[in-house]
């Protein structure tokens, strides 16, 4: 079975919602369905779902990430296409195999060392499937746009990037949480640990960080590698005055940007954002827009992964679609 399911035109067809004289983005994006079509694209991005929760309940989070890809096409498709539309630089691509692997996970229960067995080796197939899908990309330039799905599949990111670069990779996170956890068992909490003691992960970056979150564990592993873990937390963002903010962060981040990094996004780090780990305090979705678009088109970007958002999760409906949408052009507007 391959990993990858190539885009369905008939599919995007069918669910871009249409008006006369107002050109949809489903009717206008580049689609790739063939091997073919990823030799000869002209495009920059490329835009990839992984309908998944399996890490998330295996973290013991709420799923509904599974859902998040077929949402977001229904409404990034049936957005207008305006004088700022990325067209010739990004393409929709399709998404990773997960369902036979979703199913096997359904009855699962994330507290029973049996079932967190079971989990493991799930994800670690998933693992495999994100990066054969994955590195190709990257090695022939490619910048995938990952709509997740958990935070577990940085993991596979960061091994498809290390592999089709010849180098382990930075990385930074824009996260409420580390994703540092035991690595006893692969799940959403714990993507970025493997990654560092896989060889992976060179620099790691993590932004908006919840301070009361840190475990005396994760802190010792952080003081441990502390020439490799830097953290930015919420406090201290919201202790700095609005006029220095950008500066501050641009000072932080520049070792981070130095080598070649992926961009990592959980959608829990904005407040009340339907999520698995949803929360009343984080980042205003403003504050992440400014953040990401003075990341976006950055020489070094090799990755974007947007993760954990769960629409039925939101507070009203289309919120989270609408902001992974927002974000996603953000991110291709260089």
């Amino acid at each position: 079975m391959t990993a990858l399911n190539y885009i369905n035109p008939e599919y995007i067809d069918k669910i871009t919602v249409k008006r006369p004289g107002e050109p949809r983005l489903g009717e206008a994006l580049s689609l790739i369905t063939s091997k073919k079509d990823l030799h000869t694209s002209k495009a920059r991005y490329l835009i990839v779902g992984i309908p998944e929760d399996i890490g998330i309940r295996a973290n013991g989070g709420r799923p509904g990430a599974a859902k998040t890809w077929d949402a977001f096409l229904k409404h990034f498709c049936s957005l207008p296409v305006s004088k700022n539309s990325p067209l010739a630089q990004v393409a929709l691509l399709g998404s990773i195999e997960c369902n036979d692997l979703m199913v096997e996970s359904l009855t699962l229960d994330w507290r029973d060392k049996n079932d967190q067995n079971t989990f493991d080796q799930l994800i670690l197939t998933l693992d495999k499937r994100v990066e054969q899908v994955l590195q190709p990309l990257i090695a022939l330039g490619y910048i995938p746009l990952v709509i997740g799905g958990g935070h577990n599949n940085a993991c596979g990111l960061l091994k498809a990037s290390s592999a089709a670069l010849n180098q382990a990779m930075n990385c930074l996170n824009i996260d409420a949480h580390t994703d540092l956890r035991n690595d006893h068992y692969r799940h959403s909490g714990n993507g970025f640990q493997r990654a560092l003691l896989d060889k992976n992960l060179f620099k790691y970056g993590i932004f908006g960080l919840h301070e009361h979150t840190l475990s005396r564990g994760i802190m010792d592993l952080i003081e441990e590698k502390n020439d490799q873990i830097i953290y930015f937390t919420l406090n201290k963002w919201l202790d700095t005055s609005c006029e220095a903010r950008n500066d501050l962060f641009k000072r932080w981040v520049e070792p981070i940007l130095q080598n070649q990094f992926g961009l990592e996004l959980d959608l829990d780090a904005i407040a009340n954002m339907g999520s698995s780990a949803q929360s009343p305090d984080g980042l205003s979705l403003a504050e992440v827009r400014t953040i990401v678009r003075i990341l976006a088109g950055h020489k070094n970007l090799r990755y974007i992964h947007l993760c954990e958002g769960a629409p039925e999760l939101g507070l009203y409906p289309s919120q989270v679609v609408k902001t992974i949408s927002t974000l996603c052009l953000d991110l291709l507007r260089q």
